[in-house]
């Protein structure tokens, strides 16, 4: 009876940790449209441009009220400075060097207005560019947001609900510009618990200008060169101010719960590359608390049987 339970015992065991080390299926990813509810939406939401000093700029976007509103959406359009503070939070209210394009820009458009549901607008504004224009990066944002007004309907009031979107503009004024970063950190973990295989980075823009980081991560089966997930042909890109870090995070969602991998991160940034290798081990925490207590189980019983066999000593008597 011993000997059978000693035999399913070591089964048991082998199978585990041959899970662990050859099991590298991919779980197909699931995800959920999330359904859109604000009134309004802006298209496009951003813009990059470059400017001469003494230069006249126009240009304008779209704002869309949304289908299913069921009284007038009130805006108003302001423009504000755009920055980010060292932690990389968004900076609406600071004049700086670098938000002085604020001071330079028209809104054409009506500041205030109205859309019924469906109906879209289109905001336009004017950059008028200094001659003494400093070289390097200018930031904005040209804020449209629910106006404060009371719409009275079937002898009641109903107060709109207060929204904002941004239109970003990253300019950069021709002239003497720096383009040059660092690569402060670039780490891929080597065991995970739970959670997705991500590469982690933090990138210094050191120059005077804006400009985009590149994060590709690429994630192979252990005893495999075909890829189990890649981002290269549509790689992260993240926009860096100039003087600020950026952390970022490149993961490969809904990763499978157990496997190990071979991962390559790539970062790169204003000529700089930076690639980090790495082996990962993905092991649930129940099935890592299970091997361990296969595994102390196993010794317990080495150690119970060497201890047996040393009380029983086997004699032999010569003929």
């Amino acid at each position: 009876m011993k000997s059978i339970f000693i035999k399913n015992f070591k089964s048991i065991t082998l199978t585990l940790l041959t899970t662990l080390f050859f099991a590298t299926a991919v779980i197909p990813n699931t995800f959920a449209d999330g359904n859109n509810t604000s009134s309004f939406s802006m298209s496009p939401m951003r813009e990059k441009i470059i400017l001469n000093p003494g230069e006249i700029y126009t240009s304008s976007f779209n704002i869309h009220a949304a289908s299913t509103i069921t009284q007038p959406f009130y805006y108003k359009v302001y423009n504000q400075p755009y920055y980010r503070d060292k932690d990389n939070q968004v900076i609406f209210e600071e004049y700086g060097n670098m938000s002085q394009i604020t001071n330079w820009t028209t809104i054409n458009s009506p500041m205030s207005g109205s859309l019924g549901p469906g109906e879209s607008a289109n905001i336009s504004f004017t950059v008028h560019v200094p001659e003494d224009a400093p070289a390097g990066g200018q930031y904005m944002t040209i804020t449209v947001g629910s106006d404060s007004k009371e719409i009275s309907e079937n002898g009641g009031v109903n107060i709109q609900e207060s929204i904002a979107i941004g239109y970003t503009v990253y300019a950069e004024i021709a002239g003497t510009t720096i383009r040059q970063g660092e690569i402060v950190s670039a780490n891929v973990p080597s065991f995970l618990l739970s959670g997705d295989i991500a590469g982690s980075s933090a990138i210094k823009n050191t120059g005077n200008v804006h400009g985009d980081a590149k994060y590709t991560l690429q994630v192979f089966p252990l005893f495999s060169d075909e890829e189990v997930y890649t981002n290269e042909e549509n790689p992260d890109s993240r926009l860096i101010l100039p003087d600020r870090t950026l952390y970022s995070e490149t993961a490969w969602k809904n990763t499978p719960a157990l496997g190990i991998f071979n991962v390559i991160y790539t970062v790169e940034f204003e000529g700089i590359t930076t690639e980090v290798k790495k082996l990962i081990i993905k092991c649930p925490i129940w099935l890592l608390f299970l091997i361990i207590f296969s595994i102390i189980v196993l010794i317990t019983w080495i150690v119970f049987r060497s201890r047996s066999h040393c009380k029983h000593p086997t004699i032999h008597f010569k003929k």
